[in-house]
């Protein structure tokens, strides 16, 4: 139950944003901001970011891909523990896909990356 709430929560709260960050990806396309798209995907928001890379929800799970080609290129997917049908992207759980993509996943939040201003 405690689980259900905090993902209910996370959702809410990301709804209250136009705009989420990745600050560390095993792919460097996917660090960036992510701005809410004005086309929904699966009846969900769409983010991308300054690269072209989207999170979006196919059938129920969501994931970060390239939707350049068609079909979309998926990097990374959360589908275990996720929340199928969530209305708003997990902030963590996303599993790189095998041959396709690396470690570390990518992990959103709504906060801005920290800038590393040491020397």
């Amino acid at each position: 139950m405690m689980l259900l709430r905090t993902l209910l929560l996370a959702a809410a709260c990301l709804r209250c944003t136009a705009s989420l960050h990745v600050c560390s990806a095993g792919v460097a396309s996917f660090v960036g901001e992510y701005t809410e798209d004005s086309l929904t995907f699966d009846g969900a928001p769409k983010f991308v970011n300054e690269n072209g890379m989207s999170v979006y929800r196919h059938q129920g799970y969501w994931y970060f891909g390239d939707m350049a080609p068609w079909p979309p290129m998926t990097y990374y997917r959360c589908i275990e523990g996720c929340g199928y049908n969530s209305p708003a992207p997990p902030l963590t759980g996303f599993q790189p896909k095998k041959g396709v993509s690396a470690a570390p996943s990518p992990v959103l939040q709504s906060e801005p990356c920290a800038l590393n201003d040491e020397l």
